[in-house]
């Protein structure tokens, strides 16, 4: 007589779990308020452990991992980790980009100039970008001639060390960039001992040829000498050299 052998529910479910990848992710960077949608491909007797790289704890503990809207802070690697108190674990990743859309400006005003409503306007021959050594983060920045406003667009530090992506920013309220967004620029500009600050609104970041470029439409701007507001209006677009 002979006996015939058949695998275990165990070990099918533990050549399951060897078998677990994540499913869903797009080969395209993500755009900022889209879905992500990930999933295992298989649904083993198993538990599942999702890891994010921005994330301090799991952030899913089931087979599938739902995000809207995408923030930056979604960027970076996903980890599944699929296990069985029976079973060897298995981990499988991908890796998710997430990017701020590209905005095209609605407005086209000259290169390297600033036209101001209550102050003198601006045009230099070209724009300065670097960091500034005062606030240790990267400065957009034009300079009118002797006795003439300066441009100064502040980006926040994340971009210190990388390249800023296209699309609109906010501007922020603080150049120290409390609680902002990464796509977010404080903007200023000095003019007869004036401190003017940029009102909230948008700016349009993009790349022309390689060089960072930002332009911005009817901004509003006011500071003041310690008694009344002064404001201005302010359209342009600088250029890195």
């Amino acid at each position: 007589m002979y006996n015939s052998c058949k695998k275990s529910q165990t070990q099918d479910n533990c050549a399951l779990i060897q078998q677990v990848k994540i499913t869903g992710a797009r080969s395209t960077p993500y755009y900022i308020g889209d879905t992500i949608s990930l999933a295992s491909n298989i649904l083993p007797f198993a538990l599942f452990n999702w890891h994010q790289t921005n994330a301090l704890n799991d952030i899913s503990n089931t087979g599938t991992v739902f995000i809207y809207p995408a923030t930056k802070d979604d960027d970076g690697w996903y980890y599944l980790i699929a296990s069985n108190p029976d079973c060897a674990s298995h981990i499988d990743s991908v890796h998710i980009t997430v990017i701020n859309k590209p905005v095209t400006a609605p407005c086209n005003p000259a290169n390297n100039a600033v036209s101001f409503s209550g102050i003198p306007s601006i045009s230099f021959g070209s724009a300065s970008w670097g960091l500034d050594p005062s606030w240790g983060i990267r400065d957009l920045s034009g300079q009118g001639s002797y006795g003439y406003p300066d441009f100064n667009i502040y980006f926040n530090p994340y971009w210190n060390a990388r390249e800023p992506e296209d699309g609109a920013y906010d501007i922020s309220n603080m150049i120290t960039f409390d609680n902002q967004s990464v796509y977010s620029v404080f903007i200023a500009s000095t003019y007869e001992s004036v401190y003017f600050q940029a009102n909230p609104g948008k700016v349009y970041v993009s790349h022309v040829n390689g060089k960072l470029q930002v332009t911005f439409c009817s901004l509003t701007l006011s500071g003041d000498l310690g008694g009344s507001a002064y404001t201005t209006g302010a359209s342009g677009k600088l250029t890195a050299p």
